[in-house]
């Protein structure tokens, strides 16, 4: 394991866990299933989808992706999750167990882009545990979408050289903050910000609000950068790589940070509904096409629109279905908020990594001791 305090003794299950948590940190960075799912030239692409729904035209989306094989890497996680199988029933080999199992099935939906079938693979990963979570997030998604337009506000380009771009902020906050991640541009993201395991991406040519800079900041830096930054400290490698669902939830944990702050105005909660209406839409056998036209119905622009279905539809060829993980966000969000206000001791755990609710029991007696800050 990672260098730190250590809770284990030298009996054959704990070294097998010892072992299986370098393992597992290496297969999660091997996996990368967000960077696979990414088109080639996606702005490119993107211009094109605007442009044609801007002049009134139905564009289907011409995606091509980078060739990936994870079938070795797939294979590897498979006979992981087998050994740790093996073991005596231990509460952190369980979670080794399923975060194997998850990554495994990455590893197929990998093999899978752009293909009908990616869809229906990512259903099946991206599906909802809890269907009172998934019935409040529904009813949470068409109340937001109701909500009326903010009046316009003066913008800044998102990697501009205004010290009060996204670009100029987020590197003074990541160098005030003393995190290991260089700040770099992407024009390829639909997203404004991504977090790698060293990088953070900000996206180009996009005129923001100050607000938008500031939520992303919040969101990007306090919900993810700082949790893999602490799991980076930490004995179990498992902060980093992920519990199962532990990245899905951490969206949760960044957009209850970003309520805290008062950033979830009228208009990034439509936008966070709108990408759920596109999830759902999706799952009801929608194309690409229709879905950028349900949003355009919905008093989305063009450019939004695109961006919104593209970030559900991508790994797919926009007619059949794509990734879908939008669905994790406003679900995590109200289980993630439920869970914190309930047990509030709860979140010095979940900040320390890519933790899912489910394991923070177990993981506790390994997690950084002091609360998170927003």
């Amino acid at each position: 394991m990672a260098s730190g305090r250590s809770t284990h003794d030298e009996s054959p299950e704990r070294t097998a866990l010892a072992a299986a948590d370098g393992e597992v940190t290496r297969l999660a960075r091997e996996v990368r299933l967000l960077g696979a799912v990414t088109p080639l030239e996606a702005a490119r692409e993107r211009a094109r989808l605007v442009d044609a729904f801007e002049r009134g035209h139905h564009a289907e989306p011409r995606w091509h992706y980078p060739s990936v094989d994870r079938a070795r890497t797939r294979r590897q996680a498979d006979e992981l999750a087998r050994g740790l199988e093996a073991l005596p029933d231990l509460p952190l080999s369980r979670l080794y167990v399923a975060r194997s199992r998850e990554l495994a099935s990455e590893c197929a939906l990998a093999d899978a882009i752009g293909t009908p079938r990616f869809g229906r693979m990512a259903r099946s990963r991206f599906t909802s545990t809890e269907p009172a979570a998934e019935r409040a997030a529904s009813t949470l998604a068409k109340e937001w979408l109701a909500l009326g337009d903010e009046p316009p506000v003066p913008t800044v380009q998102s990697d501009g050289t205004d010290a009060r771009s996204l670009l100029s902020r987020m590197r003074v906050e990541v160098q005030r903050l003393g995190l290991p991640f260089e700040v770099v541009t992407s024009e390829s993201l639909a997203a404004l910000a991504a977090i790698g395991d060293h990088h953070i991406w900000v996206t180009t040519g996009r005129e923001i609000t100050e607000a938008d800079v500031e939520r992303t900041i919040v969101h990007e830096l306090y919900g993810h950068a700082l949790p893999r930054a602490r799991a980076g400290e930490l004995a179990l490698g498992i902060f980093a790589a992920g519990t199962a669902r532990g990245g899905d939830e951490q969206e949760g944990f960044a957009l209850v940070l970003e309520e805290r702050g008062a950033f979830l105005g009228a208009r990034r909660k439509r936008e966070l509904a709108g990408r759920h209406l596109v999830v759902e839409r999706m799952a009801s056998g929608a194309s690409f096409v229709d879905a950028v036209r349900a949003l355009r119905a919905e008093r989305f622009t063009a450019k939004d629109a695109v961006r919104m279905a593209e970030r559900a539809y991508r790994g797919g060829d926009g007619r059949s279905a794509g990734l879908g993980r939008e669905r994790v966000y406003l679900e995590t969000f109200v289980r993630v908020r439920e869970h914190l206000l309930a047990r509030p001791e709860d979140e010095p755990v979940l900040a320390s990594g890519q933790v899912s609710l489910d394991a923070i029991d177990t993981l506790r007696p390994f997690a950084c001791a002091e609360p998170s800050s927003s």
